[in-house]
This record gives C-alpha cells, structure tokens and sequence, in this order.
C-alpha cells in the first residue's frame, strides 16, 4: 500500500471533487490527479480520511454503490463531517461513453469519478441517527425474506412429490417466523423513538397507508417532509418523463427511483382510490378519460404523499438523505 503522504495541488475552487473507486479490499483514489491506493478497513479508510481533511480546500468524496462495501468509508465520513456522495455506476460510465471514453481500471473509474463530482456536483449525503439506521437495516431485511417466502410459494405449486412439499412448508413457515420477528423490532424501534414514532403518526392520518408503508417511508424516504412534491415523485421513481422528438408525442412514462418506496406505496394508493374522497375522485376522472388502472394507480401514489406537506403536519426536523439511490 502508498505509504506516502497525499500530494495536492492548491485548489482554486471551494470544493475538491475526490474520486474514489470502491473494491472488497481497495479503496483507489483521486485527487487531483494523483492516484493513491489505501485499504478497506477501518485503519485504511482512517487513513484515507486523514489525507483528504488536510488539503487546502473543502474535500468532497465521490464513489458508487458498490454491493454495500461503500458503507464503511460513508458512514465513517459521515461522522467525522466529511462530504461523500454515492451515485449509480451507470452515471459515471455514461459519462465516459458521452467522451469516447471506454477503458476501464480501477484509476481511470476514480479519475472519472472525480471528474463527474466536478461537472454534475452531486449532493452530499446527510448522516441518518442510529434509530433511522437500524430502521433501514431491518427494513431491508424484511424485504428479503418477503422475496424469498414469495419465492417458495411460487415453488410449491409446482410439485407434487410428498418430501419436496413438505421441506418446502418447512421453509414457508420458517420466513414467516422470521418475518413476524422482524415486525416485533422494527414495531418497538419506532415506538419507543420520539421522531419516528411522531413521523409514523402523521404518515398513518393518510388513508390507505397502513404501518408497512409508513415505516417503509420512514427507512427509504427520510426527505418527506423537507422537500416538494416534484422532486418526492421523482425520487420514489413516480414522475412522468416525457418521450419527445419533433413533432412525435410519445407516451409519458415513470423511470428509476426508489423501488421499495414505490412498491409500498401500491397497495396504498390502491386502497386510497376506494376509501379516500379527494384521491377517489381523481382516480374516477382518470379512469373516465380512459386510463388504464395501472396508469392511474401509478399516478395516484405521488398525489398520496401530499396530505403529509399540508400546514401543520410537517415532519420534526430529522436527518436528510439527499443523494440516495
């Protein structure tokens, strides 16, 4: 490993961009043109971090989400007050592609990960509390084992051979054991937390948001509350983009997002459209000017979250989570 020193340049610009390509056990770095290598563990990322916080200028790291092992370097950034921002991989190579650029090594994808936080200026992450965190951990958690239980259902329709229909029983009854166990913690981390039991309670005054939605808002979605409408769509993956050329219209359609917060918020606009009046009425027209339901379904979660902005339900000041996937 680079024992040496950092070396920097003066920075002419309040922010250094600071690329960082994330590996299992690497950690390669950009800055300003210098490449240096450090490793991922706690005592190489306490290094890397050192480096950074001694140039001349307000250092800014950038990675992608790489399979979690970004976590370590993030959180502990985050704690000791250094910017970082995760962003797709598929952002940075487009970039690289848009140039002519099509090689690929661990320096040239931290020199592109610095030039990308120069020419886009990604918004930083904001640290989550512990609460918040442990929320989003189980969560996820939860999420997994509803995949794999849903997984074993499928299954076991299609066998009929006595052993394999009962280890699969075995296997459903285990995930439900676990999930229901999962339920318990996540149903206690909320309570007995002031903020999220408070936001959990204004989530739960919009009809159809039952507490599987709500904490899912709670771990995926810390920005309700502390941003518009627009950009609360778009970051669940539910604004409309347009589909445009000349004097070609094409069909307005959703793209990326959150797809936890967009898969919890289906079962709750579907039953808004039948118990809320306000949403039920627009759901109605939707359908009367010949939308399909699925297009009106999908349009009916963003207005959903606007009961939650109205005067005096704002959420208590928390922790935000800007530049999330």
């Amino acid at each position: 490993m680079n024992k040496t020193k950092m070396k920097t340049r003066p920075a002419t610009a309040k922010l250094t961009y600071i690329g960082v390509d994330v590996a299992k056990a690497e950690l390669v770095v950009d800055c300003q043109d210098v490449i240096h290598r450090f490793e991922n563990n706690d005592k190489g990322i306490a290094r890397l971090l050192k480096s950074v916080s001694k140039i001349p200028s307000t250092a800014h790291l950038v990675c992608e989400a790489t399979a979690g092992y970004e976590q370590d370097l993030a959180l502990t950034a985050l704690s000791k007050g250094i910017r970082i921002s995760i962003i797709p991989a598929q952002r940075p190579r487009s970039l690289a592609k848009s140039a002519g650029k099509f090689a690929k090594s661990d320096p040239a994808d931290a020199r592109l990960l610095s030039k990308y936080g120069s020419v886009h200026e990604p918004k930083p992450l904001m640290p989550k509390d512990r609460a918040r965190l442990q929320l989003d951990a189980l969560m996820r958690a939860r999420g997994e084992l509803m995949d794999s239980l849903q997984r074993e259902l499928n299954r076991t329709e299609h066998h009929r051979c006595p052993v394999v229909m009962a280890l699969f029983k075995e296997l459903v009854a285990t995930y439900r054991r676990q999930i229901k166990t999962l339920d318990t913690a996540i149903a206690k981390l909320v309570a007995e937390d002031e903020v999220l039991s408070g936001s959990e309670a204004i989530l739960r005054k919009v009809s159809g948001v039952g507490p599987q939605t709500s904490r899912a808002l709670l771990a995926f979605m810390p920005e309700l509350g502390h941003i518009g409408r627009r950009s609360a769509a778009a970051l669940a993956g539910l604004a409309p983009y347009d589909r445009d050329s000349g004097k070609m219209r094409g069909k307005r359609h959703i793209q990326g997002g959150r797809s936890q917060v967009r898969r919890s918020l289906h079962m709750a606009a579907v039953v808004a459209s039948r118990r809320n009046p306000e949403l039920k009425k627009f759901y109605d027209r939707l359908r009367e000017a010949g939308k399909p339901f699925k297009v009106a379904i999908v349009a009916k979660k963003s207005p959903a979250r606007e009961p939650i902005r109205e005067p005096g339900m704002g959420f208590p000041e928390g922790e935000l989570h800007p530049s999330g996937p």
